[in-house]
């Protein structure tokens, strides 16, 4: 089940809009012959059954009615138990304005109407003409917090909304990079927490500075720590048939740019060197997404299996759609 906040309805709309309900006109009994003070005291018990209704709920229709009436007056909790009825049935994905219906009720949105040739998949009559406004409606109506909510996020959205705010969400949680640590926050928090906890478990460095790695041929990850800002990255290391691969990654949101990094390694001489960009991760594997590698052979680690790496880290705001490789 979801719970959701529904907003006040505008000025208007709805069935009564945000008028009050009128009182039912006090029943007569269709009888003339009752005396002047017989009439007098059954108008007045049934005036007096018909406010004990609307004051006190009463056990009928009419005190049901009544105890809708004041959520019109602003927000109030509904309880889903089906959220999927919010989605569109054929992606999947949460329904977004313009959503269309086909003559027989089914919906979708709008990207699938075209990808099906605007042709129900249910029913095989045509859809992606008509709108579905009701339903429209209701998505700009639910507000709802973000799933990051418990580490920090404060942002209330539309339901429609709420997919592509959190895939950008600054506040998405990310796990401590120490196998025996359970901690889970945002990033900031990590930082101060890594900081606080495992200071000495990770090789500091600054930006735009050349810092000494040493690579052990059994090291499955380096731990680096930004000293300014406090920054995690993960310098990580796998063993393949031609080598070892070698990349560097850093524990952030998506939504944070990403960092040009720079590798020397191996021996004096026959050095290699590479270039590329950080991934973010939100916590780390034994085998991180990158958008490039470094691959070293096994021969580089010599007789005491350590390899020395000279990386530098630069602090550049480059998004995404940017990235690119670039090996010398």
């Amino acid at each position: 089940m979801a719970k959701f906040s529904v907003g006040r309805l505008e000025e208007g709309e709805g069935p009564s809009g945000n008028s009050k309900r009128q009182r039912r006109a006090p029943h007569r009994h269709p009888q003339t012959n009752l005396r002047d003070g017989e009439e007098e005291e059954e108008e007045t018990h049934h005036q007096e059954e018909d406010d004990e209704s609307v004051d006190n709920g009463g056990n009928g229709e009419k005190a049901d009615l009544d105890l809708a009436g004041p959520s019109r007056n602003g927000p109030f909790s509904v309880t889903v138990t089906d959220p999927e009825v919010f989605d569109c049935p054929i992606c999947y994905e949460s329904l977004t304005a313009p959503v269309f219906q086909c003559e027989n009720g089914h919906i979708a949105c709008s990207t699938c109407c075209s990808k099906i040739m605007n042709k129900c998949p249910s029913c095989c009559t045509p859809i992606g003409y008509n709108r579905c406004r009701a339903i429209e409606k209701v998505l700009e109506s639910v507000k709802v917090t973000c799933r990051n909510s418990n580490y920090g996020c404060k942002v209330t959205m539309s339901y429609g909304k709420k997919h592509d705010h959190e895939k950008i969400c600054p506040h998405v949680p990310c796990s401590c990079p120490i196998p025996d640590c359970n901690f889970v926050g945002s990033a900031n928090h990590l930082y101060k927490h890594f900081s606080a906890k495992h200071k000495n478990s990770a090789l500091h460095f600054l930006y735009n500075e050349v810092v000494e790695v040493t690579l052990n041929v059994k090291n499955r990850f380096i731990v680096l720590q930004e000293e300014g800002d406090g920054v995690l990255f993960i310098l990580s290391s796998r063993s393949e048939t031609l080598g070892h691969v070698i990349s560097v990654s850093c524990i952030a949101p998506s939504c944070k740019g990403c960092l040009f990094y720079s590798i020397f390694a191996g021996p004096a001489g026959s050095t290699v060197r590479f270039q590329s960009f950080t991934k973010n991760i939100q916590n780390r594997v034994d085998n991180p997404p990158s958008t490039g590698f470094l691959l070293v052979p096994i021969e580089s680690f010599g007789s005491s299996g350590d390899l020395k790496l000279e990386l530098c880290i630069r602090r550049l705001d480059i998004s995404l759609q940017h990235v690119s490789r670039v090996v010398v």
